[in-house]
């Protein structure tokens, strides 16, 4: 039985099987030439070997952000993303990335030299430097925005030093 069935239908049998053998041939030949997921070191490495130019932006509580620049050899792209991973990617473009962080702190310059105070117009500024000559960080609300006891609003005009966010936030948060 089975050799009536071979002998009947044995053309179709060959010619199926010659064109997987010829689909599967010509798909081999084809991506010979390209570079397979198996093979993709050589293209990680020549690409690794590249210097990229990186901008760190650090953004501070009180408004401050500082800026970095630095150029680096990339190794790993693998290592390169993980060793970066708790920074933001901004923008990227080939040989350029821009991270920037946010961080809950108050800037160096703001913890060394800072002070909250009134401006002219009663609305309390952060700044730096002495009451006489300073340079305003950021406005916040009108004074009247805000409850705070009369020696608070006495320390105010005289200007008060702020060396954390916790110091910072205890005046600011006190809207009423």
């Amino acid at each position: 039985m089975y050799k009536k069935i071979i002998h009947k239908h044995w053309l179709p049998f060959v010619l199926g099987a010659f064109s997987v053998i010829l689909f599967y041939s010509t798909f081999i030949i084809w991506n010979e030439g390209e570079p397979t997921e198996i093979s993709r070191p050589e293209a990680v490495k020549e690409q690794a070997d590249n210097e990229v130019e990186l901008l760190f932006e650090t953004v501070f509580a009180d408004g401050i952000s500082q800026e970095e620049t630095r150029k680096e050899a990339i190794n790993s792209l693998q290592d390169f993303w993980y060793e970066y991973s708790n920074w933001q990617v901004v923008d990227q473009k080939k040989g350029f990335v821009h991270f920037r962080q946010e961080l809950l702190d108050l800037s160096p310059e703001v913890k060394q030299e800072g002070y909250l105070g009134l401006s002219d117009d009663q609305h309390l500024i952060l700044y730096t430097g002495q009451p006489e000559a300073k340079h305003i960080i950021q406005t916040y609300d009108h004074l009247s925005e805000y409850s705070l006891a009369s020696s608070v609003k006495l320390a105010l005009t005289k200007g008060m030093k702020v060396s954390s966010v916790d110091e910072l936030n205890a005046i600011v948060d006190k809207k009423g």
